[in-house]
């Protein structure tokens, strides 16, 4: 296995990057049905859920996140919304202000000084996610019925209705009037960083994460929901998402490279009839052909012709030549970021 390779000799194939095994995990995800509304454990979160409920956190690490669009629109429900979006929400949706209750409401209603935001949007979320599962029915049944006599709705109707589809009788239903609800065109990217809210809704998409299997889900899964966990551990930053376009470091390679060390994604476009050195890092890599055909070639000591759907493992150092024909190819490259300081801004690459 790939596993067994890089641990019979860590040195030479995961470099001097600070980690003995690939520190990042990296997915392609076609989206056809909502992701559950989950977040991930900072590290010092993971550590203590890894400690006390270890078949369930399976391990001590944290797991930031980024999405690169593939497809035209990718859809995605990231963090709250900000405070007024909300509370205009809650005097279009009564039926969101009966699950809150009438105290939420008069909170996130009231003049909120700036350091009690967070406890209001934390009392709010809590009050959603404990109310009674009656009370839940009761509201969505009004909600449905009130959004299919609307002749002409707006796509956060619509988005609401796919998803009483897809989970029915679920809470996760109105998430979307207290998250953010954005779009990724082709070639966007988002950065989730840990204990946000998010759930991916629909389209193709490149993933790539932090090496670890922690999921704290509260919503839109018939999986196992810890609700207190992840109520008490959302930042509840109230704000929109930042959408980033990667950087490009020459006519081939478009960059995107995020404030943590864990990982690094760059997007490699090379045309028909060319050779392009990819650049080598002191990281293992992993490379995976997204569109075209080509040869990837290395120092002289092997070579692999790749299309559609191939993967490459490279080790840390090794040049990397990628040599097309008759057609170019379009290959993504993960590997830790090397790149990372402590200093980075999100600017820097992002």
């Amino acid at each position: 296995s790939l596993k067994n390779y890089v641990e019979s000799n860590p040195k030479v194939h995961c470099g001097n990057a600070g980690f003995e095994d690939l520190s990042f995990l990296f997915k392609v995800l076609s989206i056809n049905k909502v992701l559950s509304i989950q977040a991930h454990p900072d590290k010092k979160l993971a550590e203590r859920l890894h400690e006390s409920s270890p078949n369930v956190y399976k391990d001590p690490n944290h797991k930031p996140e980024m999405a690169i669009a593939l497809s035209e629109k990718v859809q995605a429900m990231c963090g709250f919304r900000p405070i007024n979006d909300i509370v205009k929400h809650l005097e279009a949706y009564p039926e969101l202000c009966s699950i809150i209750g009438e105290q939420a409401r008069r909170e996130l209603t009231g003049n909120i000084p700036f350091d009690q935001a967070r406890d209001v949007l934390q009392n709010m979320f809590q009050c959603y996610l404990g109310c009674s599962d009656e009370c839940v029915q009761n509201e969505l049944n009004n909600l449905l019925i009130r959004l299919k006599t609307i002749e002409h709705r707006d796509e956060l109707q619509n988005l609401m209705l796919s998803l009483a589809e897809q989970f029915p009788n679920d809470a996760g239903i109105f998430a979307p009037l207290m998250f953010n609800v954005i779009t990724c065109h082709k070639g966007e990217a988002i950065f989730i960083d840990a204990n946000e809210p998010h759930a991916y809704i629909s389209g193709e998409l490149i993933e790539c994460m932090a090496c670890s299997d922690n999921v704290v889900r509260a919503g839109l899964t018939p999986k196992l929901k810890d609700v207190d966990t992840l109520v008490n551990m959302l930042t509840y930053k109230s704000q929109s998402p930042d959408i980033h376009r990667g950087c490009f470091v020459d006519d081939y390679t478009l960059r995107y490279e995020p404030p943590v060390a864990d990982f690094c994604v760059e997007v490699i476009d090379v045309p028909s009839g060319c050779s392009y050195e990819v650049m080598d890092v002191d990281s293992p890599s992993i490379i995976l052909t997204l569109a075209g055909a080509g040869t990837l070639q290395q120092e002289g000591v092997c070579s692999m012709d790749v299309s559609f759907g191939k993967a490459a493992f490279c080790s840390a150092n090794t040049r990397t030549t990628i040599v097309t024909g008759s057609e170019g190819i379009q290959v993504t490259r993960a590997f830790t970021n090397v790149f990372y300081s402590d200093t980075s801004k999100y600017e820097l690459g992002f």
